[in-house]
């Protein structure tokens, strides 16, 4: 019994990966030829939602690389500017001093936890059951952001000589639009940015 159920479940599980494979193969075709989705009544149930969201995390079938994700992934880094005392700017660093290819990696991480973490707040502020508990713990999450920024740059901007005040900001890289076909310097969008003094 135990057989047939392991059975019917990697049966339905392989089936599934399939459908999203078809399924975002026929979606991208769609929208990039005819300019919408397609709307499958049937199928929509079956494609990755907020409701099938959990399982596809926790069956592994959303890896979380875009692969069939319903969030795909762009690049995030941090970039700080130092200002003088007259407010000029005086140099910028993207890596904060760090020149190994692990710390460049694990800094680009971060960039995109923080960017991931303020999406989630977003998630959360937008969410209708507001309770006073709920606006306190949305402004813990956003405070967080905000120290955990100006902590990060301000070591750096304290050993930079001359500087005065800096500004981080947490960036993305705007994906390019594929129905426009034209050939574009990729956009940079900012998240988050702070500008702080060094004293």
């Amino acid at each position: 019994m135990k057989k047939h159920i392991l059975i019917i479940f990697f049966t339905f599980h392989l089936l599934l990966i399939f459908f999203q494979a078809v399924w975002t193969t026929v979606d991208g075709y769609w929208i990039y030829h005819f300019n919408k989705a397609p709307d499958v009544p049937g199928l929509n149930l079956f494609k990755q939602n907020p409701r099938t969201e959990l399982y596809y995390i926790l069956s592994g079938t959303n890896t979380g690389y875009g692969f069939y994700g319903i969030k795909t992934s762009t690049e995030k880094f941090l970039r700080l500017t130092f200002f003088d005392d007259t407010g000029k700017i005086i140099g910028s660093d993207r890596y904060f001093g760090l020149s190994t290819r692990s710390g460049m990696a694990r800094l680009g991480s971060y960039a995109s936890y923080l960017a991931n973490y303020i999406a989630d707040t977003e998630k959360l502020q937008e969410d209708e059951t507001r309770s006073p508990e709920n606006k306190g713990f949305i402004e813990f999450r956003k405070d967080y952001v905000r120290k955990a920024l100006k902590w990060l740059g301000k070591k750096e901007a304290e050993a930079f000589p001359g500087c005065e005040s800096y500004k981080i900001e947490l960036l993305t890289v705007i994906p390019e639009d594929i129905r426009d076909r034209k050939d574009r310097k990729p956009e940079l969008y900012v998240i988050e940015e702070g500008l702080y003094p060094i004293r």
